[in-house]
Order: structure tokens, then C-alpha cells, then sequence
């Protein structure tokens, strides 16, 4: 999220300001109990998320970010920062700033084991359906038991996801 502030535009300026309708994407606004506004931008399946204070944003404004410190916080700033940038520009949300999430093929693979084992599936179906009969006919009764392992721990991670542990992901 990247928090900015909104001043109102007069009409007799010159330089341009930000405007929500003129946007190519779909906007959302939240209007807070504080009177700051959450605005969520998105364009296809990337979103760009700001908080605002100040000026109403559903009206032509100028936009200003506070200083990008601590240091912890400046690089997800500036890359947010660089992503409303290229959305005024170019009308797009650029796919080189939102790189794939590292856990993904991770998170797939739990995600998949859940609905398999909500679905009433016994782990072993789950693992054909996941890494395929003939592994499940090579591996299944080794003595090691890496494959059963890895099905049993997938399916009571997806267990944990689904009982709130997901709430870690918005941290």
C-alpha cells in the first residue's frame, strides 16, 4: 500500500494532475471513518493499492508522497511508487514490477492437497493426482516414506491455511 497524500487541483495550473475516472483500469474507493480514503487500482489481475489523505481523490488531484523512510519500508514505496507512475503514464500496471510469488508452486501443491483431502480423497489418491501413478507405484512403500511425508505435511499445511494461518500472508 503505498500511503499519499491528495491536494486539491486548481483550475489554473498547468500541471497535470491525477484523475481516478480518466484511469484505464477499474478503480475502488473506501471511504474510512477517519475521512482518508483506501484505493484500490487494478488491471487484469495486478493491483496497486493507496492510502489517501487529504483531498477528496474522486476529483481531479495532485498526489504527494511523504518522505520513502524508515528504509525498511523504501523499496516496497518506490516500487509502488514506480507502479502508479507507469499507470498515469502508460495506462498499465507493469508485469516486470509484480515478479511471480517465490511460494506459489509451494502453496499450489498444499492448495491442491486440501481440496483432495476435503473431497473425502485418501493420500495416496492425492499423490496420484498430484505427482502422477507411476512415482505413486515407485515411491508410495519405500521405507523412507518421503513421498507419504510430503503428502501428509501438504495436507495438514492447506489444514492450517485454512484455519486462519492465511492471515499471516496479509502481515
Amino acid at each position: 500500500m503505498l500511503p499519499v497524500i491528495a491536494e486539491r487541483r486548481f483550475a489554473s495550473s498547468t500541471i497535470s494532475s491525477f484523475e481516478l475516472a480518466a484511469l484505464p483500469c477499474r478503480a475502488a474507493v473506501l471511504l474510512m471513518p477517519d475521512k482518508s480514503q483506501e484505493v484500490l487500482l487494478r488491471d487484469a489481475e495486478r493491483s496497486l493499492q493507496l492510502a489517501v489523505s487529504g483531498a477528496n481523490v474522486l476529483h481531479p488531484v495532485y498526489l504527494r508522497t511523504e518522505a520513502i523512510w524508515p528504509a525498511a519500508l523504501s523499496k516496497h514505496r518506490l516500487l509502488a511508487l514506480e507502479c502508479l507512475n507507469a499507470l498515469c503514464a502508460y495506462g498499465k500496471l507493469p508485469a516486470r514490477l509484480f515478479p511471480p510469488e517465490r511460494r506459489g508452486p509451494r502453496l499450489n501443491f498444499v492448495l491442491r492437497a486440501l481440496d483432495g483431502a476435503l473431497a473425502g480423497a485418501s493420500h495416496r489418491e492425492i499423490a496420484e493426482a498430484l505427482v502422477g501413478q507411476a512415482r505413486v507405484r515407485s515411491d508410495w512403500k519405500n521405507p523412507q516414506d518421503h513421498l507419504r511425508d510430503r503428502i501428509r505435511r501438504a495436507v495438514s499445511r492447506g489444514r492450517a491455511l485454512m484455519n486462519g494461518e492465511y492471515l499471516n500472508f496479509l502481515l
